[in-house]
Formats: C-alpha cells, sequence, structure tokens
C-alpha cells in the first residue's frame, strides 16, 4: 500500500485514535502525544493488514507507555521531595547556626559576598575595609562556616 494511502485511511480515523486516547488517558495534550506516535510507527510499519486496527492497538500502547511513565514520575517524587525539602530545611538552619558563631564582621562581608553578589572592592567600599582584609575576613569566615558545618556545634 502507497505512503499517500496509509496517511489518507489514518487521517480519516483521526478522531476515533483521539478520542480512545482521551478516553484512557483524561488528559488532551498526552492523548495528541499518543495518537502520533502510534501513527508514525503505523506508517512506518510494515506489511500491516489492517492499518486502523493496528494504529488502534498502537494508540493504546502508546496511552499505558506514557500512564507507566507518569506513575514511575509521581513515585520518584513521592520518594524524594519531602526528604530533600526538610534536608534542604535543616541545612538551612545548621548554616544560618553557624553564620551567628561568626564575628559580626565575618558576618557582614559574607552577607555582602553571598548573598549580594558584591566584588571584594565593592565590599571593602560597604564596610569601609581595605580589599585585603576583605579577602581575609571572607577567607576566615568561610573556614570557620566550613568546620563548624561538619562538626557538631
Amino acid at each position: 500500500m502507497k505512503a499517500a494511502r496509509k496517511r489518507h485511511i489514518l487521517e480519516e480515523h483521526y478522531l476515533d485514535f483521539y478520542s480512545r486516547a482521551v478516553t484512557i488517558l483524561n488528559d488532551e495534550d498526552d492523548a495528541k502525544d499518543a495518537v502520533q506516535e502510534a501513527v508514525v510507527k503505523t506508517l512506518v510499519h510494515v506489511g500491516v493488514r489492517d492499518m486502523v486496527a493496528y494504529c488502534y492497538r498502537a494508540t493504546e500502547r502508546e496511552c499505558i507507555n506514557i500512564l507507566r511513565y507518569k506513575s514511575r514520575l509521581q513515585e520518584y517524587d513521592e520518594q524524594t521531595t519531602p526528604a530533600s525539602h526538610s534536608q534542604d530545611a535543616a541545612l538551612h538552619r545548621q548554616m544560618s547556626e553557624c553564620r551567628r558563631l561568626l564575628l559580626p564582621m565575618e558576618q557582614r562581608v559574607l552577607e555582602l559576598r553571598h548573598d549580594h553578589g558584591y566584588t571584594i572592592h565593592e565590599t571593602a567600599a560597604q564596610v569601609s575595609l581595605s580589599p585585603a582584609t576583605v579577602k581575609r575576613l571572607q577567607a576566615s569566615a568561610e573556614k570557620k562556616l566550613k568546620y563548624n558545618m561538619t562538626h557538631e556545634i
């Protein structure tokens, strides 16, 4: 069967394939994706006797694949999301506690450099210190933070 004839047959039944996919997936965009994949697979498959039946079955298989994919994503999200949020919150609390242990000028230098993105020279101008002193304060503060984050406070 010629490719043009195949396309014509599948175009005639597109809405049938689409409505079947919507029924299975309950999502119009996913249904369009499933039908598109099924039609492509039907067009490239050689030796299909009943193209409409083949495309119906291909549509159903694509719908099942989409449902499986969504199920795996949901399982992954359920496993990782709550833990990662609580870990992020715990890490943020620990970092805040460690920052409180720094000298006030070290805290200010880190705030300007890391939180606000100031350069060494901009930070030096803000705190009225030399750039060399700002570098020293930053290095000292980061060393203390690293130590405190890896050891119990």
